[in-house]
């Protein structure tokens, strides 16, 4: 199913919000999805470019900082990753891994009621 969709997003990308819309990233659960099944990653994107990444409630603090031609640079303990725009709205964040062909793929929890913790809760079309 990933693969499948990595392969659709470039189709999709016109319908997409800009990166640069930070009112839609900040300040919203944003829910890892290949990782749902064994653990639950959050990404909370604060708009003091600080990111809260909660993996089954346990925190860690994170940088992030937007930087133009939709790349968003995230830097966590010992790296950081690069990442471009895959697609965006209100309910997906598509971001490709910079040089490959991959994309890490979030869902927004705020726009679910309840939370999203099993397969059946993410489905989002």
């Amino acid at each position: 199913m990933k693969t499948y969709i990595a392969d659709i997003i470039p189709k999709l990308q016109r319908f997409s919000q800009k990166l640069d819309n930070l009112t839609l990233l900040t300040n919203q659960h944003w829910v890892v999805l290949d990782e749902l099944e064994n653990s639950k990653t959050v990404f909370i994107f604060r708009s003091n470019n600080e990111l809260l990444i909660s993996r089954n409630g346990k925190v860690e603090k994170a940088k992030w900082e937007y930087l133009r031609n939709n790349s968003i640079l995230i830097d966590q303990k010992d790296t950081s990753h690069l990442f471009k725009q895959g697609f965006f709205d209100e309910n997906v964040l598509a971001l490709k891994v910079d040089s490959k062909e991959e994309y890490a793929f979030w869902v927004n929890e705020n726009r679910y009621d309840g939370e999203i913790n099993s397969v059946e809760r993410r489905r989002i079309f």
